[in-house]
């Protein structure tokens, strides 16, 4: 006789089989080739200037809304035959009909993409742009590590380098050639030179902003550690008589596809039991690149792992990386006076007046080699302009 649980079990995944099954559309027909695909829409505003004028089409990563064809179909079944994963298989045979001679993702960790590379990378090239600190890479296990498959990887740094081969990933080439998104706000801050100068150091101290409600039920003590940076950091202003900025996550006006998980009134709720109602949050205006202004800013800015403050880094910005769980996951890459992980006040006031202290060359001194190795971004080499010219070369089809 078959059991409850196993009869509940099978009852819930028909249940889910069902709902997908009323939500399904299909488009049939055929799919015209093009040049370059881009894989997830997140952030596509970013991918698609890099293409020129090359035919691009994007790939929305949904089992709700199928394109068929009869070569679609050959080709998942194909696919499946050879072992590939169901989703990964759909999708490759996507690819495989538009024929494009590269595809690119900005989803760097995405483990779909990672089964697509690994189907159909003979036939085209695939690239992936890091878009944020791969802190997850860190807390891969050995088996996990070997699903990681990159056929060309633009990555941050050289640090990348190490920790992908490191943990057995397969990235066949890195690119370390910084942040697309540093590159874009660094153009967008050229076009505003005059007011950003007049701006420079309007605060000493910026907290950037990174609300983690339930990440305590994964990795527990997180949340304590990051509230207490900025609860630290009121509390110093206040003491010392410095002007303080918090740079907040949460895009005021998010696109349609990432809403869900950007809300401004949560994120101050969030915050309030560790600085309380009186302190505001700046939120975050993706389009003017909020975050990284308040950075540059600032004498001096905070935060737990955040990319934005990493990519701050490049631009000589000073950052004080403080990890205050006793998780050595969240340590900073490389150890230094930029890193904290003694929790008290006493220790985060202290590191935060030295990092004051300094003069820019002391300040320079210590930090170059570090900032060359963990975020590569170069004025004289702009990650757009190499990517525009990577992204030219395959579509052209030079190697």
């Amino acid at each position: 006789m078959v059991s409850r649980a196993l009869q509940g079990k099978l009852l819930r995944r028909c249940e889910r089989i069902s709902s997908w099954a009323r939500s399904l559309e299909i488009q049939w027909g055929a799919l015209k080739p093009v040049d370059v695909v881009i894989f997830e829409l997140a952030n596509i505003d970013y991918i698609w200037p890099l293409c020129g004028r090359a035919r691009v089409a994007p790939l929305e990563v949904t089992m709700t809304k199928l394109r068929l064809s009869w070569g679609v179909i050959f080709q998942w079944f194909l696919l499946l035959l050879r072992g590939t994963p169901l989703r990964a298989a759909y999708f490759a045979a996507l690819v495989r009909q538009y024929s494009p001679r590269i595809v690119i993702t900005y989803i760097d960790n995405s483990e779909l993409f990672y089964d697509i590379a690994r189907a159909d990378h003979r036939r085209r090239r695939y690239l992936a742009i890091q878009n944020a600190a791969r802190y997850d890479v860190l807390e891969l296990t050995a088996d996990a590590a070997r699903c990681v498959f990159i056929p060309e990887f633009a990555c941050f740094g050289e640090y990348e380098r190490d920790l992908y081969l490191g943990k057995g990933g397969r990235v066949d080439r890195f690119y370390p050639v910084g942040s697309l998104r540093e590159a874009y706000f660094r153009r967008y801050r050229a076009n505003l030179a005059q007011a950003i100068e007049k701006e420079r150091f309007d605060y000493d101290l910026c907290v950037v902003a990174e609300a983690s409600p339930g990440w305590d039920l994964r990795y527990p003590g997180f949340e304590d550690a990051v509230g207490r940076i900025a609860q630290f950091a009121v509390r110093l202003a206040r003491e010392r008589g410095l002007r303080l900025v918090i740079a907040g996550k949460r895009d005021a006006t998010p696109q349609e596809n990432r809403a869900d998980i950007h809300s401004v009134d949560a994120e101050v709720m969030w915050y309030e039991k560790y600085i309380g109602k009186d302190v505001r949050i700046t939120p975050r205006v993706r389009e003017q690149f909020t975050t990284y202004r308040l950075i540059s800013r600032s004498r001096l800015s905070l935060a737990m792992v955040s990319t934005a403050l990493r990519e701050g880094l490049s631009r000589g910005d000073r950052a004080l990386f403080c990890n205050f769980s006793g998780n050595p996951l969240w340590d900073f890459c490389v150890d230094g006076i930029w890193s904290l992980k003694e929790d008290s006040y006493e220790a985060f006031a202290g590191r935060v007046m030295e990092l004051l202290a300094l003069s820019d060359e002391a300040y320079a001194a210590k930090t170059r080699e570090m900032v060359r190795y963990v975020i590569n971004d170069d004025d004289g080499n702009p990650t757009h302009v190499f990517l525009e010219k990577l992204i030219a070369e395959a579509v052209a089809g030079r190697a």
